[in-house]
Protein backbone atom coordinates (compact mmCIF):
# COMPACT_ATOMS: atom_id res chain seq x y z
CA UNK A 1 0.00 0.00 0.00
CA UNK A 2 0.97 3.82 -0.76
CA UNK A 3 2.75 5.07 2.48
CA UNK A 4 0.36 7.67 4.01
CA UNK A 5 1.54 9.14 6.97
CA UNK A 6 -1.02 10.29 10.09
CA UNK A 7 1.05 12.70 13.07
CA UNK A 8 -0.79 12.60 16.42
CA UNK A 9 0.43 15.45 18.69
CA UNK A 10 -0.63 15.64 22.28
CA UNK A 11 -1.36 18.94 23.89
CA UNK A 12 -0.40 20.93 21.39
CA UNK A 13 -3.27 24.11 20.94
CA UNK A 14 -1.97 26.08 18.11
CA UNK A 15 -3.94 29.12 18.57
CA UNK A 16 -2.51 29.15 22.22
CA UNK A 17 0.99 28.61 20.39
CA UNK A 18 0.58 31.52 18.32
CA UNK A 19 -0.44 34.23 20.35
CA UNK A 20 1.22 36.80 21.61
CA UNK A 21 3.58 36.77 18.89
CA UNK A 22 3.87 35.95 15.24
CA UNK A 23 0.00 34.87 15.18
CA UNK A 24 -0.52 35.64 11.56
CA UNK A 25 3.03 35.61 10.40
CA UNK A 26 2.99 32.28 8.05
CA UNK A 27 6.59 32.81 7.68
CA UNK A 28 7.92 32.11 11.26
CA UNK A 29 6.45 28.20 10.32
CA UNK A 30 6.28 27.86 6.78
CA UNK A 31 6.09 24.22 6.11
CA UNK A 32 2.70 24.33 9.07
CA UNK A 33 1.51 27.02 7.13
CA UNK A 34 1.69 25.55 3.52
CA UNK A 35 0.26 22.66 4.31
CA UNK A 36 -3.17 24.22 5.95
CA UNK A 37 -3.12 26.60 2.88
CA UNK A 38 -2.77 24.03 0.11
CA UNK A 39 -4.43 20.91 1.91
CA UNK A 40 -7.44 20.90 4.41
CA UNK A 41 -7.71 22.92 7.47
CA UNK A 42 -10.17 22.01 9.79
CA UNK A 43 -11.71 21.91 13.11
CA UNK A 44 -12.56 18.26 14.99
CA UNK A 45 -15.24 17.74 17.84
CA UNK A 46 -14.63 17.81 21.10
CA UNK A 47 -15.85 14.11 22.35
CA UNK A 48 -17.47 14.44 25.27
CA UNK A 49 -16.27 10.31 26.35
CA UNK A 50 -12.68 10.59 24.51
CA UNK A 51 -10.25 12.77 25.15
CA UNK A 52 -8.71 14.93 22.40
CA UNK A 53 -5.73 12.15 21.73
CA UNK A 54 -7.86 9.12 21.99
CA UNK A 55 -10.48 10.60 19.55
CA UNK A 56 -7.51 11.45 17.63
CA UNK A 57 -6.45 8.29 17.44
CA UNK A 58 -9.90 6.34 16.62
CA UNK A 59 -10.07 8.65 13.38
CA UNK A 60 -6.60 7.59 12.89
CA UNK A 61 -7.25 3.91 13.11
CA UNK A 62 -10.87 4.30 11.52
CA UNK A 63 -12.14 2.98 14.43
CA UNK A 64 -14.40 6.29 15.86
CA UNK A 65 -18.09 4.78 14.80
CA UNK A 66 -17.04 1.64 17.53
CA UNK A 67 -15.17 3.80 20.05
CA UNK A 68 -17.59 2.45 22.26
CA UNK A 69 -15.28 -0.96 22.33
CA UNK A 70 -12.15 0.92 23.59
CA UNK A 71 -13.10 2.52 27.03
CA UNK A 72 -9.85 4.93 27.78
CA UNK A 73 -9.33 3.39 30.98
CA UNK A 74 -9.57 -0.25 30.23
CA UNK A 75 -6.97 0.16 27.04
CA UNK A 76 -4.90 2.08 28.56
CA UNK A 77 -4.64 -0.64 30.90
CA UNK A 78 -3.83 -3.00 28.51
CA UNK A 79 -1.07 -1.01 26.52
CA UNK A 80 0.42 -0.65 30.01
CA UNK A 81 0.64 -4.72 30.92
CA UNK A 82 0.63 -5.80 27.44
CA UNK A 83 -1.93 -7.94 28.92
CA UNK A 84 -5.87 -7.68 28.40
CA UNK A 85 -7.84 -5.78 30.96
CA UNK A 86 -9.86 -8.11 32.75
CA UNK A 87 -12.68 -5.85 35.45
CA UNK A 88 -13.70 -2.12 35.36
CA UNK A 89 -11.95 0.47 34.74
CA UNK A 90 -11.15 4.21 35.15
CA UNK A 91 -9.33 6.72 34.83
CA UNK A 92 -8.13 9.32 37.45
CA UNK A 93 -6.95 12.78 36.60
CA UNK A 94 -5.56 15.54 38.63
CA UNK A 95 -7.55 19.11 37.82
CA UNK A 96 -7.21 22.59 38.88
CA UNK A 97 -10.75 24.28 39.44
CA UNK A 98 -11.15 27.75 39.76
CA UNK A 99 -14.09 28.81 41.67
CA UNK A 100 -16.24 31.56 40.34
CA UNK A 101 -19.63 33.51 41.25
CA UNK A 102 -21.82 30.77 39.45
CA UNK A 103 -19.69 28.42 38.66
CA UNK A 104 -16.38 26.35 38.65
CA UNK A 105 -13.58 26.58 35.72
CA UNK A 106 -11.99 23.24 35.22
CA UNK A 107 -8.58 23.74 33.87
CA UNK A 108 -6.63 20.43 32.92
CA UNK A 109 -2.73 20.21 33.51
CA UNK A 110 -0.89 20.51 30.63
CA UNK A 111 2.42 21.15 30.14
CA UNK A 112 4.94 22.73 32.17
CA UNK A 113 1.41 22.70 34.38
CA UNK A 114 0.94 18.65 34.39
CA UNK A 115 1.74 16.44 37.82
CA UNK A 116 5.84 15.29 38.12
CA UNK A 117 6.77 12.13 39.14
CA UNK A 118 7.39 13.33 42.49
CA UNK A 119 4.27 14.59 42.99
CA UNK A 120 2.87 11.72 42.10
CA UNK A 121 4.77 9.23 43.93
CA UNK A 122 3.59 11.83 46.89
CA UNK A 123 -0.23 12.05 46.33
CA UNK A 124 -0.33 8.01 45.22
CA UNK A 125 -0.04 6.23 49.23
CA UNK A 126 -2.67 9.69 50.18
CA UNK A 127 -5.37 8.29 47.65
CA UNK A 128 -4.40 4.94 47.63
CA UNK A 129 -5.46 4.48 51.56
CA UNK A 130 -8.34 6.26 51.25
CA UNK A 131 -9.86 3.90 48.84
CA UNK A 132 -9.53 1.29 50.97
CA UNK A 133 -12.96 0.95 51.69
CA UNK A 134 -14.80 1.66 48.79
CA UNK A 135 -13.79 -1.25 46.86
CA UNK A 136 -11.90 0.86 43.91
CA UNK A 137 -8.18 0.15 44.16
CA UNK A 138 -5.64 2.51 42.50
CA UNK A 139 -3.04 1.49 39.94
CA UNK A 140 -0.20 3.50 38.37
CA UNK A 141 0.84 3.19 35.59
CA UNK A 142 3.36 5.82 33.33
CA UNK A 143 1.95 9.35 33.95
CA UNK A 144 -1.46 8.04 34.68
CA UNK A 145 -3.83 7.19 37.78
CA UNK A 146 -6.14 4.15 36.55
CA UNK A 147 -9.08 2.78 39.23
CA UNK A 148 -10.37 -0.56 39.27
CA UNK A 149 -13.25 -1.77 40.62
CA UNK A 150 -14.60 -4.63 41.97
CA UNK A 151 -17.93 -5.02 40.28
CA UNK A 152 -19.04 -2.60 36.99
CA UNK A 153 -20.32 0.51 37.38
CA UNK A 154 -23.46 1.86 36.27
CA UNK A 155 -22.02 5.36 35.59
CA UNK A 156 -21.58 7.82 32.44
CA UNK A 157 -19.04 10.42 32.75
CA UNK A 158 -17.14 12.97 30.35
CA UNK A 159 -13.62 13.87 29.93
CA UNK A 160 -11.88 16.95 31.46
CA UNK A 161 -11.02 18.59 28.19
CA UNK A 162 -15.15 17.95 27.89
CA UNK A 163 -15.79 19.23 30.98
CA UNK A 164 -13.60 22.50 31.11
CA UNK A 165 -15.62 23.33 27.64
CA UNK A 166 -18.98 23.04 28.86
CA UNK A 167 -21.33 24.25 31.90
CA UNK A 168 -21.33 22.34 35.26
CA UNK A 169 -24.44 21.22 35.38
CA UNK A 170 -23.52 19.06 32.37
CA UNK A 171 -20.22 17.33 33.59
CA UNK A 172 -20.70 15.72 36.63
CA UNK A 173 -20.52 11.69 36.72
CA UNK A 174 -24.41 10.57 35.67
CA UNK A 175 -26.20 6.78 36.56
CA UNK A 176 -27.43 5.05 39.29
CA UNK A 177 -23.90 5.01 40.77
CA UNK A 178 -22.60 8.47 40.38
CA UNK A 179 -23.19 9.89 43.52
CA UNK A 180 -20.81 7.39 44.98
CA UNK A 181 -18.11 8.88 42.68
CA UNK A 182 -18.98 12.37 42.71
CA UNK A 183 -18.61 11.88 46.71
CA UNK A 184 -15.14 9.98 46.39
CA UNK A 185 -13.78 13.56 43.92
CA UNK A 186 -14.96 15.72 46.77
CA UNK A 187 -13.16 13.31 48.98
CA UNK A 188 -10.03 13.49 47.22
CA UNK A 189 -10.07 17.12 46.79
CA UNK A 190 -10.60 17.50 50.64
CA UNK A 191 -7.29 15.43 50.37
CA UNK A 192 -5.59 17.67 48.34
CA UNK A 193 -6.19 20.78 50.69
CA UNK A 194 -3.23 22.08 51.76
CA UNK A 195 -1.15 18.74 51.03
CA UNK A 196 3.15 19.70 50.64
CA UNK A 197 2.65 19.24 47.23
CA UNK A 198 0.67 22.09 46.30
CA UNK A 199 2.47 24.21 48.64
CA UNK A 200 5.26 23.63 46.60
CA UNK A 201 3.56 24.09 43.42
CA UNK A 202 2.22 27.48 44.39
CA UNK A 203 6.28 28.66 45.72
CA UNK A 204 6.87 27.93 41.96
CA UNK A 205 3.99 29.70 40.05
CA UNK A 206 2.38 26.26 39.22
CA UNK A 207 -1.21 25.69 39.12
CA UNK A 208 -2.24 23.52 42.61
CA UNK A 209 -4.14 20.50 41.70
CA UNK A 210 -6.77 20.96 44.06
CA UNK A 211 -9.14 18.54 42.27
CA UNK A 212 -9.41 15.07 40.32
CA UNK A 213 -11.69 13.65 37.64
CA UNK A 214 -12.48 10.62 37.04
CA UNK A 215 -14.19 9.05 33.41
CA UNK A 216 -13.39 6.91 31.18
CA UNK A 217 -14.70 4.38 32.83
CA UNK A 218 -15.59 0.94 31.12
CA UNK A 219 -14.56 -2.62 30.74
CA UNK A 220 -13.35 -4.56 28.22
CA UNK A 221 -16.11 -6.63 25.63
CA UNK A 222 -15.81 -8.74 22.35
CA UNK A 223 -13.06 -6.90 19.98
CA UNK A 224 -13.74 -8.10 16.58
CA UNK A 225 -10.33 -8.32 14.31
CA UNK A 226 -9.48 -5.61 11.93
CA UNK A 227 -6.12 -4.89 10.40
CA UNK A 228 -4.61 -1.85 11.54
CA UNK A 229 -1.98 0.37 10.29
CA UNK A 230 1.40 0.38 11.32
CA UNK A 231 1.71 2.06 14.43
CA UNK A 232 4.41 4.23 16.17
CA UNK A 233 4.67 6.01 20.07
CA UNK A 234 4.46 5.09 23.96
CA UNK A 235 1.30 6.25 24.14
CA UNK A 236 -0.83 3.23 26.40
CA UNK A 237 -4.02 3.80 24.82
CA UNK A 238 -2.06 3.33 21.30
CA UNK A 239 -0.19 0.43 22.77
CA UNK A 240 -3.38 -0.78 24.05
CA UNK A 241 -5.63 -0.77 20.84
CA UNK A 242 -2.95 -2.63 19.19
CA UNK A 243 -2.36 -5.13 21.41
CA UNK A 244 -6.14 -6.11 21.56
CA UNK A 245 -6.12 -6.58 18.16
CA UNK A 246 -2.95 -8.79 18.65
CA UNK A 247 -0.37 -6.29 16.86
CA UNK A 248 2.44 -4.48 18.07
CA UNK A 249 2.47 -0.61 18.00
CA UNK A 250 6.44 0.56 17.46
CA UNK A 251 8.77 2.60 19.60
CA UNK A 252 8.25 5.94 19.98
CA UNK A 253 10.42 7.85 16.50
CA UNK A 254 12.87 10.59 17.97
CA UNK A 255 12.20 12.58 15.10
CA UNK A 256 10.95 12.14 11.14
CA UNK A 257 14.34 10.70 9.74
CA UNK A 258 13.93 8.02 12.19
CA UNK A 259 9.81 7.67 11.40
CA UNK A 260 10.61 7.69 7.71
CA UNK A 261 13.44 5.04 7.74
CA UNK A 262 10.48 2.37 9.59
CA UNK A 263 7.99 3.62 6.62
CA UNK A 264 6.23 0.54 5.58
CA UNK A 265 2.81 1.96 4.21
CA UNK A 266 0.17 3.68 5.91
CA UNK A 267 1.75 5.00 9.84
CA UNK A 268 0.04 6.43 12.43
CA UNK A 269 2.81 7.68 14.86
CA UNK A 270 2.18 9.35 18.48
CA UNK A 271 5.14 12.06 18.72
CA UNK A 272 6.34 14.71 21.49
CA UNK A 273 6.51 18.52 20.05
CA UNK A 274 6.51 20.90 23.03
CA UNK A 275 5.71 23.97 20.32
CA UNK A 276 5.25 24.71 16.76
CA UNK A 277 8.87 25.79 16.13
CA UNK A 278 10.21 22.09 17.49
CA UNK A 279 7.17 20.50 15.35
CA UNK A 280 8.29 22.22 11.74
CA UNK A 281 11.62 21.96 12.71
CA UNK A 282 12.30 18.37 13.64
CA UNK A 283 9.39 17.22 11.99
CA UNK A 284 7.28 19.50 9.21
CA UNK A 285 10.55 20.38 7.75
CA UNK A 286 11.59 16.87 6.31
CA UNK A 287 8.04 15.59 6.38
CA UNK A 288 7.43 18.18 3.85
CA UNK A 289 10.17 17.02 1.39
CA UNK A 290 9.40 13.77 1.74
CA UNK A 291 5.61 14.69 0.88
CA UNK A 292 7.02 16.55 -1.91
CA UNK A 293 9.43 14.15 -3.15
CA UNK A 294 6.33 11.45 -2.93
CA UNK A 295 8.37 9.18 0.11
CA UNK A 296 4.60 9.34 1.49
CA UNK A 297 1.63 10.22 -0.68
CA UNK A 298 0.11 12.15 2.01
CA UNK A 299 0.43 13.82 5.27
CA UNK A 300 -2.20 14.76 8.51
CA UNK A 301 -1.23 16.40 11.38
CA UNK A 302 -3.59 16.11 14.21
CA UNK A 303 -3.49 18.13 17.07
CA UNK A 304 -5.73 18.83 20.12
CA UNK A 305 -8.61 20.01 17.92
CA UNK A 306 -7.86 20.38 14.96
CA UNK A 307 -6.56 18.67 11.85
CA UNK A 308 -4.49 19.69 9.46
CA UNK A 309 -4.08 17.51 5.77
CA UNK A 310 -2.46 17.46 2.54
CA UNK A 311 -1.86 15.07 -0.37
CA UNK A 312 1.33 15.57 -3.18
CA UNK A 313 -0.26 16.55 -5.42
CA UNK A 314 -1.58 19.21 -3.28
CA UNK A 315 1.66 20.76 -2.76
CA UNK A 316 1.57 21.42 -6.65
CA UNK A 317 -1.26 24.16 -5.61
CA UNK A 318 0.70 27.41 -5.88
CA UNK A 319 -1.79 29.44 -6.46
CA UNK A 320 -3.24 28.81 -2.63
CA UNK A 321 -1.67 30.94 -0.32
CA UNK A 322 -0.38 29.96 3.00
CA UNK A 323 -2.67 29.77 6.21
CA UNK A 324 -0.66 30.69 8.89
CA UNK A 325 -2.43 28.58 12.56
CA UNK A 326 -4.35 31.54 14.00
CA UNK A 327 -6.12 31.66 10.35
CA UNK A 328 -7.39 28.32 10.43
CA UNK A 329 -7.34 27.02 13.85
CA UNK A 330 -9.25 30.26 15.27
CA UNK A 331 -12.72 29.08 12.96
Amino acid sequence: MLPTLTLIVPDLNPVLATRGGNDTDSSHWPNLARLAGRGVAARRAIDARADSLHTALLDALNLRNVAERYPSAAVMRTGSTNERAEGFWLRVQPMHFIAGLDRITTVVLRGAGRMTAAERSALAPVFAGHLQSTGLELHAVADEWLLRSAAPLRLETVTPEFAAANPRSEILPRGADAGAIRRLMTEMQMLLHEHPVNQQRQARGAPVINAVWIHGEGMLGDVPPVSLPQGCGEDLYLRGIYRLHDQTAGAKPADAKALLAQLHGPTVAVIDAPDLDVLEARWLAPLARALLTGVITKLTVMFDEWQVSAGRTDLFKVWRRERPPLEWAAC
